[in-house]
């Protein structure tokens, strides 16, 4: 992981210099939201540290491509798995009748997990190294609020994103030494924060 990381930084590095790098953001974040997996916090982090002082620009850009890309997402999710009557469609119904054990009673079972804890899931998505596709298709498939999960996604990815940027525009050389020096450490936080979201989901459910 610690390879990936330095490989995605140094490959980001080559066109955050561009012109068109905030469209380029725009795009990756609106990818990672909807349909192919990026680290795109790695890839906002290297983008801004460039340009410290471009880094809300950045951020805005990195809101709106995640919303966008959300809210195709749970398009992708909810009309592969829904008709407009909310009865399933033969996509559903088939992946019902060939997986073993995956069922429409295992469907409402996890649908009624996911709504249960839904803000909370999207809250730590905040932290959580998880292309945020999974969550959005897996909010469409769910039938899960969709005025309330673009909202979720603005105020958490909004929040997420403007800290990164406040960060690095008041630290600056600080973050940019940290991030590219220690990037073992990082990948180390990452993985301890991941087991102890899966301990306390495990303890409180």
């Amino acid at each position: 992981m610690k390879s990936l990381l330095r490989q995605t930084f140094e490959w980001t590095k080559k066109w955050s210099e561009s012109r068109f790098s905030l469209l380029v953001i725009f795009l990756f974040l609106f990818l990672d939201a909807s349909v192919f997996p990026l680290p795109t916090t790695v890839i906002f982090i290297t983008v801004s540290l460039i340009y410290p002082t471009r880094s809300y620009y950045n951020a805005l850009m990195a809101v709106a491509g995640m919303v966008a890309g959300s809210i195709g997402g749970f398009a992708i999710g909810h009309y592969l798995w829904l008709l407009s009557d909310g009865t399933f469609t033969q996509f559903a119904r088939y992946l019902f009748n060939h997986i073993p054990g995956f069922t429409e009673i295992t469907y409402f079972y996890a649908q009624a997990l996911f709504l249960k804890w839904s803000f909370s899931i999207l809250f730590f998505t905040i932290v959580l190294p998880v292309p945020y596709l999974f969550f959005s298709i897996t909010a469409g498939a769910f039938a899960f609020n969709v005025l309330a999960f673009i909202l979720s996604t603005l105020v958490f990815q909004g929040f997420r994103f403007f800290l990164l940027a406040w960060l690095i525009v008041k630290y600056g050389e600080g973050v940019k030494v940290l991030f590219s020096r220690n990037l073992k450490i990082i990948t180390l936080i990452l993985v301890l924060i991941i087991i102890i979201l899966l301990i306390a989901a495990k303890f409180s459910s």
